[in-house]
């Protein structure tokens, strides 16, 4: 029999190629396939499991969504650890064994080659693509004939050094596992992008995947308080030493180990689930006035008070939603394998409660009690927020503190938000790796690169403005100005510039008249940085904006007759 299923999925495979995919770039190497299955792809050469430095951290990833089909309630998976397994491949209503419903992948490969051509087939499937010559179709070709890609022509829809691409809908209604829910004829495109390490080293250990939800509008035009979790079972090393916490500053769940590991040695990584872009949502009253009353946002009629946003990377922009806020992670929690109480959820019901921050029958946690944790450090249990379970710093002892490792399940959970025909939600979370001295301090090397992946995030993922290697130990034989860092900022930051023989033009003083200032997008001079005759050397000053508003500014280094200038942003 098991030499039967084998030759069945050798068979599967070879027909329907690339259905399984995997994803290595940098210290992470992750199986997927054209399913939404993160690391737990059966069959895969090469074995399963998301591996850091080729240790196992990841044994599933995947999401759970629920909301209301007028007034059922509905929920569905991707949760395979959990046996709930309800996508297959391609759009509502297909043939899921279509060929073209693979994984499309494209690197750094030559413009207009083999992978911009097959994009077609995916953008024949929905895929987004850049638009170049603004005809509304795609088609890469190289107009002008110089050999490389130019702004006016097409190309893929990539983000960073790799993305890939797939389509997958809730139309599982044959696989034995996990059916809370009648099909709602939801459709999910997913994009996973990845970078190299030499634009900056925080990203060796990340990776990016964008769902973006459509309602096809087959089973209702609007589904309503709709909720996303990304869920994901993880195994550092050994799977059994695992304990969990979030960071609502950083809007993160993460995994850590109780001690050393038998496979990561005595210093195993922390797995954080960063949510970068949460749904937007329309809510009267808090993000827009509701002029005339209708509980919905009408351009022209409504007041927006506050704005969403959706980072397409830098080829596409970012789409602007007036009246509306990207939510943040509403409420972290966590369940064992197994475990009667605390354990994989059964129906819907269960489902929606874990999602709303609830254990699975519904109760709330009193952290004052919670057999499971401890609230440490002084602080009154009384007032911690009972909906994001373990939200202390592991490393500094304060704070809530799961005290009871096992083999755990994470949730990071956001809405409510609605999803309507013809308005797709875009979500896009981090997978992020911190790796420090010990299993504590792994916890805070990930909130570190946490908050480097938020800044990312925030630049809209533009790699121009990634800072470079550091400069400390470098031969000073040519004039440059770095890029600052961090990148985006809030308030300060570093600039570092190189001062060389080359523009020292005083052999009696080797000494050049060095400014380095900043200005607004409009030209206008913000701050003086150095004004004064330096000689040849590395140099490093700080920039305060802490009086400035939000936005992109420039910074331009002078050196006898050199100049320099890069571009920098501020969010507060």
């Amino acid at each position: 029999m098991k030499n039967f299923i084998f030759s069945f999925v050798l068979l599967v495979t070879s027909l329907y190629p690339q259905s399984q995919f995997r994803f290595y770039i940098n210290n992470i190497n992750m199986p997927m396939d054209n399913k939404g299955v993160l690391a737990d792809v059966y069959g895969i050469p090469g074995g399963s499991l998301g591996k850091y430095n080729d240790i196992g951290f990841l044994f599933s990833g995947g999401f759970w969504l629920s909301g209301y089909n007028g007034d059922t309630l509905w929920a569905n998976a991707q949760a395979t650890a959990s046996r709930i397994e309800n996508y297959i491949p391609g759009n509502v209503d297909s043939n899921q064994y279509d060929p073209r419903y693979k994984v499309y992948d494209v690197e750094n490969n030559p413009a207009f080659g083999y992978e911009w051509q097959q994009w077609k087939f995916a953008v024949n499937l929905g895929a987004d693509f850049y638009d170049g010559d603004g005809d509304g179709l795609y088609n890469p070709v190289d107009l002008n004939n110089n050999g490389h890609w130019d702004p006016d022509e097409d190309r893929p829809d990539q983000i960073g050094h790799q993305t890939t691409w797939c389509v997958y809908n809730d139309g599982d209604t044959v696989t034995p596992i996990g059916h809370w829910s009648p099909p709602q004829k939801i459709e999910l495109h997913q994009s996973v992008f990845g970078y190299y390490t030499s634009l900056a080293p925080q990203l060796k250990n990340v990776l990016f995947i964008r769902y973006k939800i459509f309602n096809t509008g087959k089973v209702n035009s609007i589904l309503d308080s709709v909720y996303f979790t990304a869920w994901a079972d993880a195994d550092l090393g050994e799977p059994f030493d695992d304990l969990v916490g979030c960071d609502t500053t950083l809007n993160s769940g993460f995994i850590y180990n109780s001690g050393p590991d038998a496979q990561f040695g005595a210093d195993p990584p922390s797995f954080f689930i960063n949510l970068l872009q949460g749904p937007y949502a329309y809510i009267p009253g808090e993000t827009f006035i509701d002029n005339n009353g209708d509980g919905r946002y009408e351009e022209g009629i409504d007041t927006p008070i506050d704005t969403a946003y959706n980072h397409q990377g830098p080829l596409r922009g970012i789409q602007i939603f007036p009246g509306a806020r990207n939510q943040k992670m509403t409420a972290f929690t966590h369940y064992q394998a197994s475990d009667p109480i605390l354990g994989d959820p059964n129906n819907k019901i269960e489902a929606r409660n874990y999602m709303l921050g609830r254990r699975k029958l519904g109760q709330i946690i009193d952290p004052c009690i919670w057999n499971l944790g401890q609230v440490r450090g002084g602080v009154d249990c009384n007032l911690v927020n009972p909906f994001y379970w373990y939200s202390g710093d592991p490393e500094s002892n304060y704070g809530w503190i799961n005290i009871v490792s096992t083999d755990q399940r994470m949730c990071v959970h956001t809405g409510p938000f609605s999803l309507e025909t013809g308005k797709p939600i875009t979500i896009i979370v981090g997978y992020t790796i911190g790796h420090g001295n010990d299993p504590l301090n792994s916890v805070t090397a990930g909130k570190i690169t946490s908050e480097f992946v938020q800044q990312f995030y925030q630049s809209n993922f533009d790699d121009s403005i990634l800072p470079v290697e550091d400069i400390d130990d470098q031969i000073v034989n040519e004039f440059q100005l770095y890029q600052n860092y961090p990148n985006p900022f809030n308030p300060t930051t570093k600039i570092k510039y190189t001062i060389s023989q080359s523009v020292i033009l005083s052999e009696e003083k080797n000494l050049s008249q060095v400014s380095l200032k900043v200005f607004d997008i409009l030209g206008n001079e913000i701050a003086v940085l150095v004004n004064e005759e330096k000689p040849v050397g590395n140099y490093e000053v700080t920039f305060n904006a802490s009086s400035l508003p939000s936005g992109v500014y420039f910074y331009q280094l002078k050196a006898s007759n050199y100049v320099k200038t890069k571009k920098m942003v501020f969010l507060k």
